[in-house]
């Protein structure tokens, strides 16, 4: 069943509120194919198959998470289109620090971004991810997930490693979940729409430059990857005889123009990554290959 999103004022259309879906991104698809003008929001209560990247499962438990979809039609080409992830990882640090505070991670827990755009603590947790997806020539969804309470479990009832919650026990937020928090939820999809307008219209307004349009500066300043040693595993690329490429170790010094990760590989030698699964080494893992490297070990980095 869908329900009608706030009264209060916004830049954005109103938000479409459904229950239970396969996934928002799907249900989007749907939307725009029937023809809705853009651009509109989407979220639902629960997604009996929210996805990540790679196809990845993404858990979204009945009113235990914040899942939603933006459609927007850019005026870019895809190439053009570098910034839209990294952007949609500042419009959500945005938007939880304009409904919750600048305070939005309590007790001393700080939130970032891991590159390109996990929703972060900055002791490692995953609060959430993004899917950004392209629909036609001009269209694109871009999926946020975000775990409201918790702990998080997985459908067969164990711990999701590494995941971060607002509310509930081990949570970021100190004490339990407010009792309205279906409106808190609300007022995060809102501003969180509100915000991605924002950026969004920034990047089209800037011909896709992040540098003129601001963002990668404010990128910078929220990413906690720059500065980490990391281990980034490749994606989408094919060796010699089809092997998977080994992963690049190395030092984060930065984010480029074009929205890329610099990686110091070591002895003056640097490399701009633009995909791939990144993994913050510990202080006491050193950034040479690991044996965990021979097992394929991998981080799920976004999903909706």
């Amino acid at each position: 069943m869908e329900r009608a999103s706030s009264s209060r004022e916004r830049t954005t259309p109103a938000v479409h509120r459904l229950g239970t879906v396969g996934s928002t991104q799907d249900e989007a698809t749907i939307r725009l194919d029937a023809g809705e003008r853009t651009p509109f929001t989407l979220t639902a209560r629960q997604q009996r198959a929210g996805r990540g990247r790679l196809g990845r499962a993404f858990a979204s438990p009945d009113g235990a998470s914040l899942s939603l979809t933006h459609v927007h039609r850019s005026a870019l080409a895809p190439a053009q289109r570098g910034w839209f992830p990294l952007a949609a990882g500042v419009a959500a640090l945005d938007a939880l620090s304009a409904v919750l505070g600048d305070d939005a991670a309590a007790d001393g827990v700080a939130l970032g971004l891991k590159w390109p755009n996990d929703l972060h603590t900055e002791d490692g947790r995953k609060l959430g991810g993004i899917l950004v997806e392209g629909r036609g020539a001009d269209a694109v969804l871009l999926g946020i997930g975000m775990n409201l309470r918790g702990p998080v479990r997985h459908p067969d009832g164990t711990a999701v490693p590494g995941a971060a919650w607002l509310w509930g026990e081990g949570g970021i937020r100190p004490g339990t979940a407010p009792p309205q928090q279906d409106t808190v939820r609300e007022q995060l999809e809102d501003a969180l729409a509100a915000a991605l307008v924002e950026e969004l219209g920034r990047l089209e307004s800037a011909g896709g430059d992040g540098t003129s349009a601001g963002l990668r500066q404010r990128y910078t300043m929220a990413c906690l990857t720059v500065g980490r040693a990391v281990r980034i595993d490749p994606l989408g690329e094919s060796g010699t005889r089809g092997a998977q490429p080994a992963p690049r170790h190395g030092v984060a010094r930065g984010i480029d123009g074009h929205g890329r990760l610099v990686l110091d590989l070591g002895g003056g030698d640097q490399v701009a990554v633009d995909v791939g699964d990144v993994r913050h080494l510990r202080s006491d893992e050193s950034v040479r290959a690991t044996t965990d490297d021979a097992a394929g070990v991998g981080e799920e980095e976004h999903g909706t």
